[in-house]
């Protein structure tokens, strides 16, 4: 029975949480008792056609084991909390169209302006790097201090297996080119993402960059699992929730 009206809890929370959620679904298994301590012993969760700040994810599978909560204290008008850490089993499904209405997500941009910092950064590229030309009259090399090549993401796409991304790149100079990101992504461990073959090109540009980038996802996130086909992206894994 508690399991049951704390699952209807969870659920009124997560809608709140959320700009949009279809069949969602919570259960909690656990005794009354243990219930009642703080302990649950299995969370399932599952939803289609979520929206999380911009996000658009078509479905979301999570499983959360041997979870101890404040649940004694929230009775008494506390806060929920988590008492430990614990790994979340997580399943992520991303269609086509989730990907480019999600473009505009400030979490969205947030990653891809980070990638593209990475980008400028990783030393093959500084020194390789034709895009290097397009600064070349205002500063001598591509560094993150510089913020010298600013993207305006446009489009997302998925082709051939591959990540698309078009956008216009600004340098300080005032000039503007048309940019094109193009990566297949694959695991190089369950902590290291693997872009490659990484391209990169614009129509200010002789060449194309093509290069390869490992980023460090840390250890609060173990991928098992993921996969780009046409249908859109698929991703597996394990992340550690604090709180």
């Amino acid at each position: 029975m508690l399991s049951k009206l704390l699952s209807g809890a969870v659920k009124l929370y997560l809608r709140s949480q959320v700009e949009g959620v279809k069949d969602l679904q919570v259960k909690i298994i656990g005794k009354n008792k243990q219930i009642w301590q703080g302990y649950i012993p299995q969370v399932l969760l599952s939803c289609h056609q979520a929206i999380y700040q911009g996000l658009h994810l078509s479905q979301i599978g999570l499983q959360g084991e041997n979870i101890a909560i404040n649940l004694p204290e929230v009775i008494k008008g506390h806060p929920l909390k988590l008492l430990e850490p614990i790994f979340v089993e997580i399943q992520v499904q991303l269609n086509p169209t989730d990907l480019q209405a999600s473009l505009n997500s400030a979490l969205l941009q947030t990653g891809l302006a980070d990638l593209w910092q990475m980008i400028l950064d990783y030393q093959e590229f500084n020194q390789l790097n034709p895009l290097a030309k397009l600064t070349a009259r205002t500063s001598p090399r591509i560094h993150s201090g510089d913020s010298a090549l600013i993207v305006k993401w446009q489009s997302m796409a998925i082709a051939k297996n591959k990540l698309n991304l078009t956008g216009i790149v600004h340098n300080p100079a005032g000039e503007t080119s048309r940019v094109t990101l193009s990566t297949g992504i694959e695991l190089a461990n369950s902590h290291t993402l693997c872009l490659s073959p990484l391209e990169i090109t614009s129509d200010l540009l002789d060449q194309n960059c093509d290069r390869q980038l490992k980023i460090d996802l840390g250890t609060d996130l173990a991928l098992e699992k993921l996969t780009i086909v046409a249908e859109g992206i698929l991703c597996c894994g394990k992340i550690k929730i604090n709180n």
